[in-house]
């Protein structure tokens, strides 16, 4: 997947809205670092609705790992965040909250940092309060998706017993929300089933020693195997998993709202819209809000659905489902997608 192959180049390393009243003065440019492997679209566009135009009171700074050996990427990471230092840079916006705090081990508690997305910023140490963060960190929570998306999978299916949930060792605060999902698990009389996955430098997705056991492990008679952050396979992993989930007839559940092939269900943020509410934390300190009192904003979670999975398994999405979702997946849809059209 695109999402993961951009996400681990970074991985190893580590309330108004309004025209902007720029806090330095009309005529200077603002310098945000964007370490948002997941996409810039939505926070660039967020911010240009604000007045931020890039080349002209905005300039957005990137890390480019593209061609750096894998034994080299912490060293250069390192020598381009010390650029950015250097160059004067205002705020340092990153992915999630685990990418926040290794930053904030890297660049000291002066330069304020905003995460998009975060499942528990306290349990990480990002921020010491939701509402008063209290540091140079603050940013956007999702609203509690990994115990929602477990309670689809046992509406979509009632039969559910053993739930297979996969950690990645990178994931900061993955212990917290694995007990809150087991809470929810406990009610619901269904059996979650944890393993830690160790991620590989060297290949960007889960070791391969790692990913043997995790397959060894991996009960017969699972109903589904729930993903949660920073779990990224390679195209080998993923037609493992994807041909099992067909001999074997349990769905894939994912993290955000993105419809992928083979998961059935994807719920959680949207990457863009989540995106954009860090552009508004972003607009205010620009303005001369500090992090520590800028309360953490809570993201939207929405529901893919999608139906191609479901037929390979054969199983079929209740109606109540289908009338949550807010994107349903029919089949063909990503042929069409790597389809090029008339004159592209």
């Amino acid at each position: 997947m695109k999402y993961g192959k951009i996400a681990l180049a970074l991985m190893v390393l580590i309330t108004s809205i309004g025209s902007p009243a720029y806090a330095r003065g009309a005529d200077d440019t603002y310098k945000v670092a964007l370490l948002l492997w997941g996409g810039t679209d939505g926070f660039i566009a967020q911010m240009t609705a604000y007045g931020y135009v890039e080349g002209e009171n905005i300039t957005y700074l990137y890390v480019n790992l593209q061609d750096v050996p894998p034994e080299d990427i912490q060293t250069e990471y390192e020598k381009q965040i010390q650029a950015m230092i250097d160059d004067g840079v205002d705020v340092f916006v990153t992915e999630t909250d685990t990418d926040a705090v290794n930053l904030r081990n890297l660049v000291g508690t002066e330069i304020p940092i905003v995460f998009a997305r975060s499942d528990d910023p306290v349990a990480t140490g990002a921020v010491a309060d939701l509402v008063t963060p209290g540091g140079n960190i603050t940013g956007t929570v999702t609203n509690r998706p990994h115990e929602r998306r477990l309670q689809l999978l046992t509406e979509i299916k009632p039969s559910t017993k053993k739930i297979y949930y996969i950690i990645s060792t990178y994931a900061l605060g993955a212990e917290a929300t694995l007990q809150q999902v087991q809470a929810v698990a406990e009610e619901l009389g269904v059996e979650v089933i944890p393993f830690t996955a160790a991620m590989s430098p060297a290949t960007f997705s889960v070791d391969p020693a790692s990913w043997t056991e995790l397959i060894q492990n991996m009960p017969e008679d699972i109903d589904w195997v729930f993903m949660t952050p920073f779990v990224f396979l390679d195209p080998q992993e993923t037609a493992e998993l994807m041909a099992l989930s067909v001999e074997r007839g349990f769905g894939l559940a994912y993290i955000i709202d993105q419809p992928v092939p083979g998961y059935l269900i994807s719920y959680g943020p949207s990457l863009a819209a989540s995106s954009g509410q860090a552009a508004q934390t972003v607009d205010r300190i620009l303005r001369g809000a500090s992090p520590a009192e800028l309360p953490v904003q809570t993201a939207e979670n929405f529901l893919t659905i999608n139906l191609e999975a479901a037929a390979a398994i054969n199983m079929t999405i209740p109606e109540a489902i289908l009338r949550q979702a807010n994107m349903i997946v029919r089949p063909g849809y990503f042929e069409a997608l790597a389809t090029p059209t008339p004159g592209s």
